[in-house]
């Protein structure tokens, strides 16, 4: 389309991409976006029309993954290729930054015009809702939980690799800032056994919009971290997790223990199948980072 430009987008123009989201039917985006340009390996993008915004997308480089989200374009400006545009843009981005293969999470309007970009349907992300828990869960035995520190981030990162095949340390450094739990080896008594060096077990990071990256390669461990994080939210608020449809032992203990399935997010790739652990995996940063 004539006169429509894509550039990085900046702080001053995040009020106009968060209207522009809730004029199409999405949820207020400030939370979402200070995190986004927060993160040093995110690219958030803006495509205007005579210097307005119509246009929104993001690329994550989480190498040799990169993750493509929150594309956006205003209803007026729809099937004009903007938001073709605005994929390849970002597509371009994460290839000049070494990604292999491209990721995203398909909306049903999106699905197609990815389809015919070339992404693959690969699985689905079982998106599922909990409420509040009143009374703090016990964490299973032989494990205790706490607070984590600094100190914590290298077993973290390494935990979250083996899961996911990415490389996601900058997004969780910058979650784990905010706040964060550890689950981790203990002995009879609850105590830690060695004290920094305790074997991991799990983490819960929690992010906006009622979101968690969850990792726990014991199926025990993933559900007491979910419901902590259902302990730990407000009263009246609600918790999400992201399980891939691999993960089938996992969304469907969820669903027998009462979790709501509010969105079945596909995810699609562009380039080598990834090397992960997806029955390692119980929740996600956000549907647009992974």
């Amino acid at each position: 389309m004539t006169g429509f430009e894509i550039r990085a987008m900046t702080a001053a123009d995040v009020d106009a991409a968060v209207a522009l989201a809730r004029a199409q039917g999405w949820r207020d985006r400030h939370a979402f976006y200070d995190i986004v340009l927060r993160t040093p390996t995110s690219q958030p993008l803006v495509g205007t029309v005579d210097g307005r915004v119509v246009a929104t997308g993001m690329g994550t480089v989480s190498l040799p993954v990169g993750w493509i989200g929150a594309i956006i374009v205003e209803e007026g400006f729809r099937r004009r290729g903007l938001g073709r545009a605005m994929t390849e843009a970002i597509c371009e981005r994460l290839r000049e930054a070494g990604c292999r293969t491209l990721s995203l999470e398909a909306t049903d309007g999106g699905r197609p015009m990815y389809e015919r970009m070339g992404f693959r349907l690969t699985t689905f992300y079982h998106q599922l809702q909990a409420d509040h828990l009143d009374t703090a869960p016990v964490p299973p035995p032989g494990a205790r939980v706490r607070m984590l520190t600094l100190l914590d981030l290298p077993a973290i990162f390494e935990l979250d690799r083996e899961a996911t095949g990415e490389e996601r340390s900058a997004p969780l450094a910058l979650l784990a800032e905010g706040s964060g739990w550890v689950l981790e080896e203990a002995d009879e008594t609850g105590h830690d056994p060695g004290g920094a060096g305790a074997a991991l077990r799990g983490f819960l990071l929690p992010a906006e919009r009622a979101y968690g990256a969850v990792i726990a390669p014991r199926p025990e461990d993933g559900i007491y971290l979910l419901d902590l994080h259902r302990y730990l939210v407000p009263a009246g608020a609600h918790v999400r997790a992201g399980v891939p449809h691999e993960h089938t032992a996992g969304w469907q203990e969820l669903e027998a223990r009462a979790w709501k399935e509010t969105w079945r997010a596909p995810r699609m790739l562009l380039g080598p199948d990834v090397d992960w652990r997806p029955e390692w995996i119980w929740g996600q940063i956000n549907s647009a980072m992974g």
